[in-house]
Formats: structure tokens, sequence, C-alpha cells
């Protein structure tokens, strides 16, 4: 008490009570709304296009949505098993783009 300049502890109390209050609604304020993280991008457009190419753009596509969803969930295991599958998609676009004739 003595290090805040107050004569009373309830003199004390008040602020510490306000303090909490404040620090309790600013923290859920500020993990409902993070400012610390990247906007994320938007999806992109998306016009099919028919063959090996339209197939890739699908996988594009599919992988784009798979990491949208992932980076919504919290650090889990349902985070883990889409960076699995994510990666088993760029493996499949990686050999789909191999089989292209020019590829």
């Amino acid at each position: 008490m003595k290090l805040l300049g107050h004569v009373n502890p309830e003199m004390t109390m008040r602020y510490v009570d306000v303090a909490g209050s404040d620090l309790q609604r600013e923290f859920h304020l500020a993990r409902s709304q993070p400012r610390h993280l990247a906007p994320q991008p938007k999806a992109p457009n998306f016009s099919p296009r028919g063959g090996l190419d339209g197939v890739v753009d699908s996988l594009l596509f599919a992988q784009h949505a798979i990491e949208m969803f992932r980076r919504s969930l919290p650090n889990a295991a349902p985070k883990h098993r889409l960076d699995q599958l994510a990666n088993r998609l760029a493996k499949i676009i990686r050999e789909t783009r191999k089989l292209k004739p020019d590829g």
C-alpha cells in the first residue's frame, strides 16, 4: 500500500477491482478480435478449366480451403491432422503437374 501512496487498504482494493475487471474485459476482447494476425487472403477466383489444368486448379482450390479452415482451429489434433492432409495434397498436386506433356 505504501508503494501506491495509499493510507488504507480499501483504497488500494478499489483500484485492484477496477483493474481486474478491465483486464478481464480487454483480454476477452483481444481473444475474440486478434489484431496481431495478418488478414486472411481471399479465395482465388475460380473459373473451371478442362483437362489436367482443371484438375490442378481444383486441387489448388481444395488446398486453399483446407488452409483457411486449419487457421481457424486451435492448436490441437484436428489442426495437426489437417496439416498432414495438406502435405499429402501438395504431393498430389506436384505429381499431377508431372503428368502434363510439357511438364
